[in-house]
């Protein structure tokens, strides 16, 4: 995984703006001839989390992978990718976000709509009371956690992991890009998430992906995020994990090029 991203960080360069209240955003972007994709990813890791789908799909369209800072508050995530696509002059654009993001990305839709033009909440759910009962996500213990203890714990979660790609690339993110304070805010996030209120778009600008196999989301969740959609599209993969763009991704680039183009 080390390779694949040095090949990604030596294809595009990374960019940078901070935003009105004074949070840095960071970003790659492929510049591709295709139409705009904006990339969120979720609590571990950074933007580099998309490396298959950037290399594999950076020419075909261009691909915007963001890293949002150390932020919890879904209203300032939305405001501060605002002033991003803003800085790029970017359309309205297929928005995209994994797991944290893929509850944040709908606020994002509610405060600037005119920005999206197709919604992807990916491996999501609709508030926090879906992972509570995960004792990583007890709202409790990542109150009463520090940043450097909620880290540590989870590095040594991944580490104790199977050797896989995935657990190369976590490893990785949180060894030597994500420090304590962001992984801790993005916990604090999903621990304090409350549902969305309803979107100001037309349903079938939404698509609800999901796994089958997806270990942290359970399946009551999966089915109350759909429902709350219940007339959008609805995908779920056999296989992907909490992480198809890094466990399946043939399907998951096949989903963002039928988007994008469609």
């Amino acid at each position: 995984m080390r390779e694949l991203i040095d090949k990604l960080e030596s294809r595009y360069a990374w960019s940078s703006l901070e935003d009105a209240g004074g949070h840095t955003w960071r970003w790659l972007d492929t510049a591709g001839h295709g139409p705009a994709v904006v990339l969120l990813p979720g609590s571990v890791g950074d933007a580099a989390m998309f490396v298959r789908t950037l290399l594999s799909l950076g020419e075909r369209l261009r691909l915007i992978a963001v890293t949002y800072p150390a932020v919890s508050e879904p209203e300032a995530l939305a405001d501060g990718l605002k002033a991003v696509c803003d800085h790029l002059g970017l359309p309205p654009a297929v928005v995209v976000g994994s797991s944290f993001a893929a509850w944040w990305a709908q606020y994002f839709v509610l405060r600037h709509p005119d920005q999206v033009r197709k919604l992807v909440i990916g491996n999501g759910f609709t508030d926090a009371s879906d992972l509570a009962a995960n004792p990583m996500f007890d709202p409790d213990w990542v109150r009463e956690t520090s940043p450097e203890m909620l880290h540590a714990t989870w590095l040594d979660r991944v580490r104790s992991a199977p050797v896989s790609p995935l657990q190369q690339l976590q490893l990785s993110m949180l060894m030597h890009r994500q420090s304590p304070d962001y992984l801790h805010a993005r916990f604090a996030g999903v621990t304090q998430a409350k549902a969305c209120p309803p979107l100001p778009v037309a349903d079938e600008a939404i698509t609800v992906l999901d796994c089958e196999d997806d270990p942290l989301i359970p399946p009551a969740a999966r089915d109350r995020l759909r429902a709350r959609y219940p007339r959008a599209r609805h995908l779920r993969l056999p296989s992907g994990g909490h992480y198809p763009h890094v466990l399946a991704p043939e399907s998951y680039e096949s989903l963002l090029l039928d988007l994008a183009f469609r």
